[in-house]
């Protein structure tokens, strides 16, 4: 059953990509980013909130849906604002950087969550505080974790908005986009302007 939900839910990708085949990133492909970084924390925050299957599986669709869109908008400001030069250099730096996140996970908070959390939950106290919250069930421990995780990775996002950082990186990206677009106005122009002199000189 879980191969066949991850199977359909794996539509999201071709889906979340042709949305942006058809509708581009936006103007500012780093806001747009950072925005669907924030909907992807409250998925993340939401989808296990009860023991639902459906709501798993549409929490994972939604997921794949918008990493289409977060890859794309990543992939194009790093072209656009990094020099050619040096884009091998953060490209190979962000691949690091994301894949450190998996021992991470494994070694701290996969046992946090195993030894600390999830025992936590399974007492009368976790369902006393939190029961509410996120029902009852085997895993409401792991559920927990995807809810604080997902918060922290929304407030995370929107702070992103507040650095200066993001003020540079957007400039940058709208400079660069406004130059592209002046010079393809002006291309057709001179194109038919050299034309010209050279019917004139013939």
């Amino acid at each position: 059953m879980v191969g066949v939900v991850l199977g359909v839910t794996s539509t999201g990708f071709i889906i979340g990509g042709m949305v942006v085949a058809r509708f581009g990133l936006g103007r500012n492909p780093i806001r747009t980013m950072l925005l669907l970084v924030m909907i992807m924390g409250l998925i993340g925050a939401f989808f296990t909130i009860r023991e639902w299957w459906w709501l798993y599986a549409g929490g994972i669709w939604l997921y794949m849906a918008l990493v289409p869109a977060i890859e794309a908008s990543e992939q194009t400001v790093v072209q656009k604002v990094v020099p050619f030069e040096t884009q091998g250099r953060v490209f190979g730096f962000a691949a690091a950087f994301e894949s450190a996140a998996a021992p991470v996970t494994a070694f701290l908070i996969a046992p946090i969550a195993e030894f600390v959390i999830i025992p936590y939950m399974d007492s009368a106290a976790g369902r006393g505080d939190f029961g509410w919250l996120l029902g009852e069930g085997e895993a409401r421990g792991i559920a927990l974790v995807f809810l604080v995780g997902g918060l922290v990775m929304v407030l995370a996002a929107a702070g992103a908005f507040l650095t200066r950082s993001y003020r540079r990186i957007s400039a940058l990206y709208l400079t660069q986009r406004e130059t592209v677009e002046a010079d393809a106005v002006e291309l057709p122009a001179n194109s038919r302007a050299a034309v010209a002199g050279e019917a004139t000189v013939d």
